[in-house]
C-alpha cells in the first residue's frame, strides 16, 4: 500500500484536523465501553452470579448496560463525522480533478482519453469516499480494540494468552498476503473498467453510424470482449475477498473453542481460574477478532481506494504541456495588428513521457500580414490542423517560434492571446443550453446586436428564424438536435462574435453546401475586414478566394500562392484542382 497516497489525501482535510481528533476521542470511548463489557461480565458470574449476591449482578448489569449505552452512542456520533468527511472528501477531490483538467493542454488531454477521465471524476473518486466512510467508522478502533484485549487478557487469564498469541500471528499472515495478491489485482480491474467505458462512449455517441452500416453484431461482440475482460479482471480480488471473511471467522470459532477447552481444563485443575474468566476469556477472543474483522471488511475498500488514488493523483500531478510565461508581456489586444509569423516551425506530438514522438511540420515559414486571409489546403494528415494550433498555443512548437506583432506566442498570457486569437475547431461541439448561450460562450457580456451580427454572418439566422424559440430555442447535449451544417454555422458564429485580431477557421464548413459555405464567406469578409483570418479546408472552394493559398504535403510547404499563381504553377494544385471542380472551370474562375 503506498502511504504516501493517503497521505496526500489526508491534506485534503487541512483545518479541519479537529474533527479527526473528535472522531479519535469517540473511537476510544466505543473500544473503553466494548472492552469494560465482558470484564464486567465476568465480574457479574464470578461475583454475582456464582455468589448469589442479587444487589451486586444488579449493579454490575446497570453498569454493563451502561457501558453498552456509551459505546452505542459514541460509535453513532462517529458515524456521523465518518459520513461528513468522505462526502467532503469526494466533493473536494472531484472539484480538485476537474479543475485541474480545465488547466491541461491538448496534448495532456490526448493522452487522458474522456472516457478514462470520467472513470477517474466517478468510479475512482466514489472508492475513495467508501474508504475514508469505513476508515473512520471502524478502522480506529481496530488497533484500541487490539491493545486493549492483549492487556486485559494478560491481566486475567495469562494461562490462555498463548491461543491470542496464535490467532494472531495466523490472521496477520492471511492479511499480509490478501494484500500483496489484490492490491495489483484492483489495479487491473480499475484499467478494465476504463476499456469498458471508452467501448461505451464510443458506441452510444456513434450508434446511429453503428446502425445505418448493420454493425450491431460487431460492436456487441465488442463489448462482450471488453466486459469479459472487466469479469474476468473482477473476478480475483472478488473471489479473494469472499474467502477472506470466512476464513477470519472460521480461526475465530476455533479460537472461541480453544479458550473453552484450555480454560475449562485450568478451572477443573483448580488452578484459579474461574468460570466467568473463562467466558469473560472467550468473548475476548471475539473481541480480538473484531479488529481483525474490521481490518478484513475495510482492507479491500481501503486497497481499492489505493488503486484509485495513484489514478487520481496522476491527472492532478500532470504537469501542462502548454505552460504560462514567467513574465508575460504586456499587450493591449485593441492595438494588436494580427500579423503572424512562422520562423523555421517545426512541431511533433509528444509521447507519454513528454518527449516529441517525430515531427509532423518541418521548416515552415511563412507571414501572414495584417487583414490577409490565409488559405491552407492539403491531404489528410498533411498538418494543416497541426499548423494552425500553434498560434493560440494549444500545442507549443517543438522548433523555431510563432509570432504576433513579432512578439513569440510562448511570452503572451494565454488568456491574452486566446483573447486576440478566436478559433472555430474541426468538431464543432455545442453545450446544453440556448442558441443565444452557445454563440456568447467566449464573450457573455457582448450586446444583443453584437450577438445577432455574428449569427448573421454565420448564416445562423435563417434556421433559427424557423424555431418557435428562435435565439432561446434549445440546444440538446452536444447539439443533437442539430444538423451538421447547423452546428457548424453555431460554431462559427461562436468564433466570430469575440470580434477577434486573428481568426482559424478550421475545416469549419465542411459539412455546409456550396452555396451556403459562399454566403458565408462573404459575410466574414465583411465582418471580420481588418482581421487576419486562417482558413484550413480540404476542398479548394473554401480557399478559392484568399488571398494566399498555402499548399502542404507531409509536413512541409509544397506551394503558395493565389489560386491563379497554383493553378499555373503546382502540379499538386491543378491534381487536386481536377479531382474537385474538374477541368471545365477557367484557371482563374471563382468556384463559388
Amino acid at each position: 500500500m503506498t502511504i504516501s497516497n493517503f497521505k496526500r489525501l489526508y491534506q485534503v482535510f487541512h483545518g479541519y484536523e479537529r474533527w479527526f481528533l473528535f472522531s479519535i476521542l469517540l473511537n476510544i470511548a466505543v473500544a473503553g465501553g466494548t472492552l469494560a463489557i465482558p470484564a464486567l461480565s465476568a465480574d457479574l458470574i464470578n461475583n454475582g452470579i456464582m455468589a448469589g449476591d442479587f444487589s451486586y449482578s444488579l449493579d454490575v448489569g446497570v453498569l454493563m448496560l451502561l457501558a453498552a449505552v456509551i459505546a452505542g452512542a459514541c460509535q453513532i456520533a462517529n458515524a456521523g463525522i465518518a459520513v461528513w468527511a468522505s462526502e467532503y472528501s469526494s466533493h473536494s477531490l472531484r472539484t480538485r480533478e476537474f479543475e485541474k483538467i480545465q488547466t491541461l493542454s491538448f496534448g495532456n488531454i490526448d493522452k487522458f482519453r474522456s472516457s478514462d477521465l470520467l472513470v477517474r471524476l466517478t468510479t475512482d473518486v466514489q472508492n475513495v469516499k467508501i474508504a475514508i466512510q469505513q476508515s473512520v467508522m471502524n478502522l480506529m478502533q481496530a488497533p484500541l480494540l487490539l491493545i486493549g484485549t492483549i492487556i486485559i487478557m494478560a491481566a486475567m487469564a495469562p494461562a490462555l494468552v498463548w491461543i491470542m498469541v496464535v490467532l494472531l500471528v495466523l490472521l496477520t499472515i492471511i492479511l499480509v498476503l490478501y494484500f500483496v495478491i489484490v492490491e495489483p489485482a484492483f489495479t487491473r480491474k480499475q484499467s478494465e473498467i476504463d476499456g469498458v467505458n471508452k467501448a461505451l462512449r464510443e458506441t452510444l455517441t456513434g450508434i446511429r453510424v453503428v446502425k445505418a452500416f448493420v454493425r450491431q453484431e460487431y460492436e456487441i461482440n465488442k463489448f462482450g470482449q471488453a466486459a469479459d475482460n472487466l469479469k474476468r479482471a473482477a473476478m480475483r480480488p472478488q473471489m479473494i475477498m469472499s474467502y477472506l471473511m470466512p476464513t477470519v471467522f472460521a480461526i475465530a470459532l476455533l479460537g472461541f473453542g480453544a479458550v473453552y477447552y484450555f480454560g475449562g481444563e485450568q478451572v477443573l485443575a483448580g488452578t484459579g481460574l474461574m468460570i466467568g474468566d473463562v467466558t469473560s476469556a472467550a468473548q475476548y477472543i471475539l473481541i480480538l477478532m473484531m479488529p481483525l474483522l474490521i481490518i478484513a471488511i475495510v482492507l479491500p475498500f481501503i486497497t481499492q481506494a489505493n488503486a484509485s488514488l495513484k489514478r487520481i493523483f496522476e491527472v492532478l500531478d500532470a504537469v501542462p504541456e502548454v505552460q504560462e510565461p514567467k513574465d508575460p508581456v504586456t499587450i493591449n489586444v485593441d492595438q494588436v495588428k494580427g500579423r503572424v509569423e512562422f520562423e523555421n516551425v517545426s512541431f511533433g506530438y509528444r509521447n507519454a513521457e513528454g518527449v516529441p514522438d517525430g515531427e509532423v511540420l518541418t521548416g515552415i515559414n511563412l507571414v501572414a500580414q495584417p487583414g490577409e486571409t490565409i488559405g491552407f489546403l492539403g491531404a489528410t494528415g498533411c498538418g494543416k490542423s497541426s499548423l494552425v494550433s500553434l498560434i493560440p498555443r494549444f500545442y507549443d512548437v517543438t522548433g523555431g517560434r510563432v509570432t504576433i506583432d513579432g512578439v513569440d506566442v510562448r511570452s503572451i498570457s494565454l488568456e491574452t492571446l486566446r483573447n486576440m486569437v478566436s478559433v472555430c475547431l474541426q468538431e464543432s461541439v455545442l453545450f446544453s443550453g440556448t442558441i443565444n448561450e452557445n454563440i456568447r460562450f467566449g464573450k457573455p457580456s457582448m450586446t444583443d446586436d453584437a450577438m445577432m451580427e455574428a449569427a448573421r454572418s454565420a448564416d445562423v439566422d435563417g434556421f433559427v428564424q424557423n424555431i418557435p424559440e428562435q435565439y432561446d430555442g434549445r440546444v440538446a447535449r452536444r447539439g443533437s438536435n442539430f444538423s451538421g451544417g447547423q452546428k457548424q454555422r453555431l460554431s462559427i458564429a461562436r468564433a466570430l462574435a469575440q470580434k477577434p485580431k486573428i481568426l482559424i477557421l478550421d475545416d469549419s464548413t465542411s459539412a455546409c453546401d456550396v452555396a451556403t459555405e459562399a454566403r458565408i464567406q462573404d459575410a466574414i469578409t465583411d465582418m471580420m475586414e481588418g482581421t487576419t483570418k486562417f482558413i484550413v479546408a480540404q476542398r479548394i472552394s473554401s480557399v478559392i478566394t484568399a488571398d494566399r493559398i498555402v499548399l502542404l504535403s507531409q509536413g512541409v510547404i509544397e506551394a503558395t500562392g493565389t489560386h491563379t499563381e497554383l493553378l499555373a504553377s503546382s502540379p499538386l494544385y491543378q491534381e487536386i484542382y481536377e479531382s474537385q471542380l474538374g477541368s471545365g472551370l477557367q484557371s482563374g474562375g471563382n468556384a463559388s
